[in-house]
């Protein structure tokens, strides 16, 4: 089927492929959406109250803390899913008939990173509509700047992934560093509780983290109003991180490379 193909037929059907695995499997992907929705609706009382009398924000309810932490959160665990796609391929003994077929490793990675992308995209969208429409999130800006935002969170969280696809040898190791470091990471950006209630030597470290850039420009349109201005140095630092990704996968990434799937 690929030996005749272009490059784009041989991403589309690797991409079928796995669109096809994920249909017939959603389970995690479900988890991964109602996860953050529950995140949400746990900690939209308690935000309320620290948005209202430590924030000066005295009409909030809660949810425009809450609801983009859990979105910024949990769009890094996806990540894990991004490695199972990959790492399944050795674990079914599948990987060496792709290595026989004349498919580079640009096509392998864009063929299964498609697929994630755009279920890490349905995910997202979930979550802000549960967010606007159940926990009444209103936003002081437009939901352009939120949905572009949302957008280069997903490249970010793609250069993540593909990042330790590159590096790691097994998916055991893969999922042992990815959560873990996304809990942190995202704890230490404010996620979970807000910056302003981090000690001191936790807030020094947040600028480091991809999820505070993002987490501050999706609280800068939601409660100051913000736009383009607002929205900008976050999407150049989210890209920035899924181009560090693509970096290390063009030199780490190698068909060669034995992977192990589940033990």
């Amino acid at each position: 089927m690929l030996l005749h193909d272009s490059a784009l037929a041989r991403v589309r059907a690797l991409s079928w492929a796995d669109f096809h695995r994920i249909r017939s499997d959603p389970a995690q992907l479900i988890i991964m959406t109602v996860l953050p929705i529950g995140f949400m609706a746990f900690l939209t009382p308690i935000d309320k109250s620290q948005l209202r009398y430590m924030g000066g924000y005295p009409h909030a309810n809660g949810v425009e803390q809450a609801g983009p932490g859990a979105i910024v959160l949990f769009a890094f665990f996806i990540t894990s899913l991004l490695g199972a796609s990959f790492f399944r391929e050795h674990e079914w003994g599948t990987w060496d008939r792709l290595r026989a077929a004349p498919v580079r490793a640009a096509e392998i990675i864009a063929g299964k990173s498609f697929p994630l992308l755009v279920f890490s995209a349905l995910q997202l969208t979930i979550v802000w509509v549960v967010a606007f429409q159940v926990f009444d999130l209103r936003s002081e800006g437009s939901v352009v700047w939120l949905a572009l935002l949302t957008a280069c969170l997903s490249i970010a969280t793609w250069g993540f992934g593909i990042a330790l696809v590159s590096v790691c040898k097994s998916i055991d190791q893969l999922t042992i560093i990815a959560q873990p470091i996304s809990l942190a990471l995202g704890g230490l950006g404010g996620t979970i509780a807000p910056r302003d209630t981090l000690p001191d030597w936790a807030k020094s470290l947040s600028p480091v983290t991809p999820q505070y850039w993002a987490l501050k420009g999706f609280k800068a349109v939601i409660l100051e109003g913000g736009g383009f201005d607002a929205v900008a140095t976050p999407c150049v630092v989210l890209l920035g991180v899924g181009a560090a990704g693509a970096l290390i996968a063009t030199f780490r990434f190698r068909l060669s490379h034995a992977k192990v799937g589940r033990s």
